[in-house]
């Protein structure tokens, strides 16, 4: 993948680099059940993926990715084999504010957590790294911040709203089947997937993931990427 990534370059090339764009983008994910015809780490990886082409364009650094995020909706016990759902809300905090720091005494001046994992308790830990650093900005975006202006609640939640995310279904699985379509088996896609969560929205409840196409995949990581860059030149264009 294209992109500007941190353990690429050489010291003196970062060093030019973030006098010029001082804004590093960290892409964070978990390794969680994605049913059977999705891999563990759908989250990190559509993450990275959306980082490399956002930094294609605006010359951002990336930095090593993170699958490591919160996941305590779909437990192993609860029979969502192969989610990490030990990872502690202070392991989390006190990585991305131990980073912030690194990143901060490099030169960078914002630092966009890109998070690819939708989890309440997940956007807390975050939201507690952002609220602890003060000699750097952190920001949490995800790709819904991206298209939130194109998503089209239609009549019923049994339709595919267009550029509405999910967990496994329509949205992931076509940003998937555009940036890793070896990694998708659509012969094991099962025809609905019911969430167990009570308190999420009635569209994410119950999803379809046969209905994704690598087409939908083009035309939603078009979108996202496109939002995305204006999101982050607005940022750049903030940092004094």
């Amino acid at each position: 993948m294209s992109g500007r990534y941190l353990n690429h370059l050489k010291p003196q090339e970062l060093k030019a680099i973030v006098q010029q764009n001082p804004l590093i983008l960290i892409p964070l994910g978990t390794t969680e059940w994605h049913a059977d015809h999705l891999p563990l780490g759908v989250d990190a990886l559509l993450s990275q993926a959306i980082c490399a082409d956002i930094s294609a364009q605006t010359g951002c650094v990336i930095a090593p990715p993170l699958a490591i995020g919160i996941c305590r909706n779909l437990t192993v016990d609860a029979g969502y084999y192969g989610t990490l759902e030990t990872i502690r809300n202070t392991t989390l905090t006190g990585l991305l504010v131990d980073l912030g720091h690194g990143y901060g005494k490099l030169g960078f001046k914002d630092a966009v957590v890109l998070t690819g994992h939708f989890e309440n308790g997940h956007w807390a830990a975050i939201e507690s790294a952002i609220e602890s650093l003060k000699d750097i900005r952190m920001v949490m975006l995800g790709a819904y911040d991206f298209t939130a202006d194109k998503v089209q609640e239609l009549k019923s939640v049994e339709q595919t709203w267009p550029y509405a995310t999910d967990h496994a279904a329509e949205w992931e699985t076509s940003m998937m089947l555009h940036y890793y379509p070896e990694l998708v088996d659509m012969d094991k896609a099962p025809e609905k997937i019911v969430l167990p969560m009570e308190d999420i929205p009635s569209y994410i409840h119950t999803r379809y993931p046969r209905r994704a196409t690598k087409e939908y995949g083009d035309q939603l990581a078009e979108a996202t990427i496109s939002g995305g860059v204006r999101i982050i030149k607005d940022l750049l264009s903030g940092i004094n």
